[in-house]
Protein backbone atom coordinates (compact mmCIF):
# COMPACT_ATOMS: atom_id res chain seq x y z
CA UNK A 1 0.00 0.00 0.00
CA UNK A 2 3.14 2.46 0.70
CA UNK A 3 4.28 2.34 -2.77
CA UNK A 4 0.97 3.20 -4.48
CA UNK A 5 1.06 6.12 -2.80
CA UNK A 6 4.20 7.05 -3.43
CA UNK A 7 3.23 6.36 -6.72
CA UNK A 8 -0.04 8.77 -6.60
CA UNK A 9 2.00 11.72 -5.08
CA UNK A 10 4.81 11.36 -7.63
CA UNK A 11 2.11 11.51 -10.78
CA UNK A 12 0.63 14.90 -8.84
CA UNK A 13 3.96 16.69 -8.04
CA UNK A 14 4.95 15.70 -12.27
CA UNK A 15 1.32 17.32 -13.05
CA UNK A 16 1.30 20.52 -11.01
CA UNK A 17 3.52 21.97 -13.34
CA UNK A 18 1.51 21.93 -16.14
CA UNK A 19 -1.85 22.82 -14.47
CA UNK A 20 -0.10 26.10 -13.01
CA UNK A 21 0.24 26.73 -16.70
CA UNK A 22 -3.98 25.94 -17.73
CA UNK A 23 -6.06 28.88 -19.03
CA UNK A 24 -9.59 27.27 -17.35
CA UNK A 25 -9.04 25.40 -13.96
CA UNK A 26 -12.25 23.44 -12.48
CA UNK A 27 -12.31 21.53 -9.24
CA UNK A 28 -15.37 18.88 -9.05
CA UNK A 29 -17.28 15.99 -7.14
CA UNK A 30 -18.97 13.47 -8.76
CA UNK A 31 -20.74 9.85 -7.98
CA UNK A 32 -21.10 6.91 -9.76
CA UNK A 33 -18.88 3.92 -10.35
CA UNK A 34 -16.39 3.63 -8.79
CA UNK A 35 -18.34 5.16 -6.04
CA UNK A 36 -16.65 8.67 -5.27
CA UNK A 37 -14.40 11.10 -7.74
CA UNK A 38 -12.81 14.27 -7.35
CA UNK A 39 -11.94 15.76 -10.35
CA UNK A 40 -9.59 18.58 -11.76
CA UNK A 41 -9.54 19.98 -14.88
CA UNK A 42 -6.36 22.24 -16.28
CA UNK A 43 -7.58 22.83 -19.79
CA UNK A 44 -6.76 20.74 -21.91
CA UNK A 45 -5.58 18.47 -18.90
CA UNK A 46 -7.88 16.83 -16.59
CA UNK A 47 -6.76 14.69 -13.31
CA UNK A 48 -9.31 12.45 -11.31
CA UNK A 49 -8.79 10.86 -8.15
CA UNK A 50 -11.67 7.77 -7.02
CA UNK A 51 -12.51 5.78 -4.04
CA UNK A 52 -14.80 2.82 -4.31
CA UNK A 53 -16.58 2.51 -0.21
CA UNK A 54 -18.17 -1.08 -1.25
CA UNK A 55 -17.08 -3.20 1.54
CA UNK A 56 -14.83 -6.29 0.56
CA UNK A 57 -14.30 -4.28 -3.02
CA UNK A 58 -12.11 -1.64 -1.93
CA UNK A 59 -9.88 0.14 -4.39
CA UNK A 60 -8.45 3.92 -5.72
CA UNK A 61 -8.61 4.63 -9.00
CA UNK A 62 -6.43 7.16 -10.50
CA UNK A 63 -6.78 8.90 -14.27
CA UNK A 64 -5.54 11.21 -16.10
CA UNK A 65 -6.46 12.43 -19.99
CA UNK A 66 -5.82 14.89 -22.79
CA UNK A 67 -8.98 16.50 -23.80
CA UNK A 68 -9.51 16.48 -27.60
CA UNK A 69 -12.83 17.91 -27.67
CA UNK A 70 -13.99 20.71 -25.06
CA UNK A 71 -17.49 21.93 -24.41
CA UNK A 72 -18.73 21.49 -28.20
CA UNK A 73 -22.32 22.66 -28.46
CA UNK A 74 -24.97 19.57 -29.00
CA UNK A 75 -28.15 20.82 -28.40
CA UNK A 76 -29.81 24.09 -26.37
CA UNK A 77 -27.27 24.21 -23.02
CA UNK A 78 -26.09 20.64 -23.54
CA UNK A 79 -22.09 20.60 -24.26
CA UNK A 80 -19.91 17.82 -24.72
CA UNK A 81 -16.41 16.68 -24.32
CA UNK A 82 -14.29 13.76 -25.70
CA UNK A 83 -10.75 13.20 -24.76
CA UNK A 84 -8.12 10.55 -24.47
CA UNK A 85 -6.00 9.29 -21.38
CA UNK A 86 -5.04 6.28 -19.22
CA UNK A 87 -6.03 5.14 -15.70
CA UNK A 88 -4.44 2.79 -12.50
CA UNK A 89 -6.46 0.94 -10.29
CA UNK A 90 -5.36 0.17 -6.66
CA UNK A 91 -6.94 -3.02 -5.24
CA UNK A 92 -6.33 -2.76 -1.54
CA UNK A 93 -7.43 -6.67 -0.53
CA UNK A 94 -5.78 -8.27 -3.45
CA UNK A 95 -2.79 -6.74 -5.18
CA UNK A 96 -3.28 -9.45 -8.12
CA UNK A 97 -6.09 -7.66 -9.25
CA UNK A 98 -4.57 -4.33 -9.80
CA UNK A 99 -5.01 -2.88 -13.74
CA UNK A 100 -3.18 0.23 -15.65
CA UNK A 101 -5.01 0.89 -18.68
CA UNK A 102 -5.96 3.13 -21.45
CA UNK A 103 -9.28 5.25 -22.00
CA UNK A 104 -11.87 7.81 -24.02
CA UNK A 105 -13.67 10.11 -21.31
CA UNK A 106 -16.36 11.26 -23.28
CA UNK A 107 -18.81 13.83 -21.12
CA UNK A 108 -21.93 15.83 -21.44
CA UNK A 109 -21.85 18.95 -19.42
CA UNK A 110 -24.56 21.67 -18.86
CA UNK A 111 -22.75 24.99 -17.81
CA UNK A 112 -24.89 27.28 -15.61
CA UNK A 113 -24.23 30.62 -13.75
CA UNK A 114 -22.02 31.81 -16.38
CA UNK A 115 -20.05 29.05 -16.46
CA UNK A 116 -19.32 29.16 -13.37
CA UNK A 117 -20.87 25.74 -11.88
CA UNK A 118 -20.71 22.98 -14.98
CA UNK A 119 -23.15 19.68 -14.34
CA UNK A 120 -21.45 16.47 -15.88
CA UNK A 121 -22.34 13.17 -16.73
CA UNK A 122 -19.30 11.39 -17.59
CA UNK A 123 -18.74 7.64 -19.57
CA UNK A 124 -15.13 6.39 -19.78
CA UNK A 125 -14.74 2.53 -20.91
CA UNK A 126 -11.99 2.07 -20.19
CA UNK A 127 -9.34 -0.93 -22.19
CA UNK A 128 -6.56 -2.74 -19.06
CA UNK A 129 -3.10 -3.20 -20.98
CA UNK A 130 -1.87 -4.78 -17.64
CA UNK A 131 -2.06 -7.27 -16.52
CA UNK A 132 -3.11 -8.58 -19.53
CA UNK A 133 -4.87 -6.16 -21.95
CA UNK A 134 -8.71 -7.05 -21.94
CA UNK A 135 -11.95 -4.63 -22.26
CA UNK A 136 -14.59 -5.42 -18.89
CA UNK A 137 -16.76 -3.44 -16.54
CA UNK A 138 -14.64 -3.16 -14.12
CA UNK A 139 -12.12 -0.40 -15.65
CA UNK A 140 -15.64 1.26 -17.23
CA UNK A 141 -16.66 4.33 -15.29
CA UNK A 142 -19.78 6.62 -14.88
CA UNK A 143 -19.88 9.54 -12.52
CA UNK A 144 -22.56 12.48 -12.56
CA UNK A 145 -21.42 15.78 -10.42
CA UNK A 146 -20.49 18.82 -10.64
CA UNK A 147 -17.38 21.40 -10.91
CA UNK A 148 -16.95 24.85 -9.98
CA UNK A 149 -14.62 27.10 -12.01
CA UNK A 150 -11.56 28.87 -10.30
CA UNK A 151 -10.23 31.45 -12.16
Amino acid sequence: MNKKIIVILLALIILLPICASAQEKRIGLGFGKPTTVLTFSYDPWVGKLAYDFTKGHQFLFVAGSYTLINSRPIAGPFTASLGVGGFARFEFEDDSDNSFGANIPLSIEIPMLDDFVEIFLEFDPGLELLPKPRMTWKSTCIWLGATLRLD
